[in-house]
């Protein structure tokens, strides 16, 4: 588990953080063992790594016999001093948290003037900083430090308590509105339960206060309201907020905002209002065209489905293989080959070039299951376009057979699965001549929630 942990945290620290570890290894300030040094050069050799132990150990110990404790223990150093070396250098990007650490130990030494000028060099750091949850978090602590050191000396009757209440009012319910959203988003894919009883009284105390004054508490007030009122006007000032803070927000700030925006295109796209079709897809194409979506080179393939699928909507076809061809290198290995050939797929059906769709969903394994049971939807509604029944109805049976094999796995998917097969079974059977089945079948679809292909069902009864 050791050497696992440890291979799996040294192939993912870059060439830079490599050769700075390096000189922090090289300090006896932070390493005083040989032998930690020496696997660390064995590490970064061109050998394979840790896959031979004896070998490994030889190279670290030269004239020892090997032994599996030390071998262990070795690599569990290495392991430490590693994670020490990040955190350093996560403090490092944050030099106002190291000051008010640093603040802290000069107070509690009683040693004013270096305490001044910390304070006054934190200050003009936090000034330099963007306004999100964070900066209030590190003005809390500074502006307590500054009352702390005050007290320390003397009682007076003049304290800086309403500032240091405000920035801890300002970093708490930022944070809490922030979360609220985060929580919205997550319950209206998995149907899970929040309580909110505490988040009532903080939404009517900023609307109550100048708190919405606030920028990063206006952005994420408007977004919660946006999400759970579906408010057209919260809407647009949440993205009015978010537009002109954007460039000084954290990317994954950012990344988070912009998918909250989308999140909410596409609830009001499930109500029927299409116009939202080209807001979302023109969100998407902003966090492209940013980077903001990007997170450690890699593009979400949840994010990479919904790109292709907005895009088809708006029939922008070129753009779409363009965008494939361009992106998939940045989907997550295990899943690149699979999402590529299906949204490929998806583009050619939307083109209706069946006979280019077809053989690329056959390549669309069971590793990544829903995805497979969509690539089996889009060759159902092929197959009935295309009026191959044997082949459609062959589908229909395996399918739910594989849908009850996997139902425990696929959880309340698998009631939308099946309703849609249902569906399609019904349709298969249904006169499109007879003006009452037909509306009978449209009633019944429009009724139905569970339903995943509802508008190609529609369509396809709407003659």
């Amino acid at each position: 588990m050791a050497e696992n942990k440890l291979i799996e945290l040294f192939n993912v620290l870059t060439g830079p953080e490599k050769r700075a570890c390096t000189i922090f290894l090289q300090s006896p300030f932070f390493n005083n063992r040989e032998d930690v040094s020496r696997l660390w050069e064995w590490l970064l050799s061109d050998r394979e790594g840790l896959s031979d132990p004896k070998q490994a150990f030889a190279g670290v110990y030269p004239d020892a016999p090997f032994d599996e404790s030390q071998w262990r223990h070795v690599q569990s150093f290495l392991l430490q001093q590693i994670e020490r070396f990040l955190a350093q250098r996560a403090m490092e990007l944050t030099p106002v948290a190291a000051d008010l650490h640093l603040a802290e130990v000069y107070r509690n030494n009683g040693l004013g003037k270096h305490l001044g000028h910390v304070f006054r060099r934190a200050g003009e750091r936090l000034d330099r900083m963007p306004r999100d949850n964070e900066y209030y978090h590190l003005l809390y602590r500074l502006e307590w430090e500054r009352y702390a050191a005050v007290e320390s000396q003397t009682r007076s009757r003049d304290n800086n308590l309403a500032v240091v209440s405000r920035a801890l009012d300002t970093f708490l319910i930022g944070s809490k509105l922030r979360l609220a959203c985060l929580m919205e988003s997550h319950k209206a894919v998995y149907k899970v339960d929040y309580d909110t009883a505490l988040l009532k009284i903080l939404l009517d105390h900023v609307h109550q206060t100048d708190l919405l004054h606030v920028p990063v508490i206006a952005l994420y007030y408007h977004c919660y309201r946006a999400l759970t009122e579906g408010n057209e006007g919260d809407f647009r000032q949440f993205r009015s907020e978010f537009e002109a803070q954007s460039q000084s927000l954290p990317p994954d700030e950012s990344r988070t905002l912009l998918l909250l925006s989308v999140n909410y295109c596409i609830r009001r796209l499930n109500t029927g209002e299409n116009r939202y079709i080209r807001e979302a897809f023109d969100l998407y194409r902003i966090g492209l065209e940013t980077r903001v979506l990007i997170e450690h080179g890699r593009l979400g393939r949840f994010a990479f489905k919904n790109i292709v699928a907005l895009g088809l909507r708006l029939e922008a076809f070129e753009w779409v293989e363009n965008f494939i061809r361009q992106f998939s290198p940045l989907l997550e290995e295990k899943y690149r080959a699979a999402h590529r050939d299906y949204n490929l797929a998806k583009m050619y059906y939307a083109k209706k070039d069946y006979g280019r769709a077809m053989p690329l969903l056959a390549r669309v394994d069971e590793n990544d299951l829903l995805l497979n049971l969509d690539s089996r939807i889009m060759l159902l509604k092929m197959y009935y376009e295309t009026g191959e029944w044997d082949a459609l109805d062959a589908l229909l049976s395996s399918f739910k057979i594989l849908l009850l094999r996997k139902k425990r796995i696929i959880g309340y998917h698998s009631a939308n699965y099946l309703s849609t097969l249902r569906f399609i079974h019904r349709l298969t059977r249904l006169n499109l001549n007879d003006k009452k089945a037909v509306g009978d079948f449209r009633a019944a679809v429009a009724r139905d929630k569970t339903v995943i292909e509802k508008e190609w069902l529609l369509e396809i009864a709407g003659v």
